[in-house]
């Protein structure tokens, strides 16, 4: 997609977000809507067709942002924090709204601080 393609989707889907979705979002509990949106995403990751669709309306591509760290090629540095989808329901769409990785789980075999 040209990027002045990607300057308008993004105008519009900014829109979208800051005209309507947050502020319905943030009249409900924080917990609820990130289940509601975690068991959207999981249904949006389930079907070729959908996640085709979420990559136009949110995906980025450009190979400058290309990188291979520790022999991992990622397509995209930006990677979605651990805690967010601590049980993996999100691996199928999260690639088509940009996120190159993800951190799943919520156990580290590392001794780290506040992790005895």
């Amino acid at each position: 997609m040209p990027d002045q393609l990607y300057a308008v989707r993004d105008v519009v889907i900014d829109g979208l977000y800051r005209q309507v979705l947050k502020r319905i979002f943030f009249l409900r509990d924080p917990e609820r809507v990130h289940d509601g949106m975690t068991r959207v995403g999981e249904r949006l990751g389930r079907h070729a067709l959908t996640r085709a669709l979420i990559d136009v309306a949110f995906g980025y591509q450009n190979k400058i942002l290309e990188q291979e760290i520790l022999g991992v090629k990622f397509l995209n540095p930006i990677g979605l924090a651990a805690g967010f989808d601590k049980d993996a329901h999100l691996t199928q769409i999260l690639p088509a709204v940009g996120f190159g990785f993800e951190e799943i789980g919520s156990v580290t075999g590392e001794y780290c601080a506040g992790n005895s």
